[in-house]
């Protein structure tokens, strides 16, 4: 299995995200989302196509704590479940 590692730099109302692999390099060109439902479907859908490109991988998130903006983030990570096959 191949470790994956998901960047979130959070802002009020956005979040900078990218992904990583075990050597700190860029693997997925970093992107901006809104905090907003569509921003998370959409961060929803890049998750999912990524794991459609990298058989059997894992995928580890980690947000910057920023005084509450984070958490959105945080659940809607907590909540959606990819399966990378």
């Amino acid at each position: 299995m191949t470790n994956y590692f998901l960047a979130a730099d959070v802002s009020k109302g956005y979040a900078d995200f990218v992904i990583l692999d075990s050597d700190k390099s860029e693997v997925e060109r970093s992107f901006q989302l809104d905090d907003t439902f569509g921003g998370h479907n959409e961060l929803y859908n890049k998750l999912v196509e990524f794991c459609s490109q990298h058989i059997d991988c894992r995928i580890y998130a980690g947000l910057e704590s920023t005084g509450g903006y984070e958490n959105t983030g945080f659940t809607f990570l907590e909540s959606c479940k990819v399966s990378c096959p």
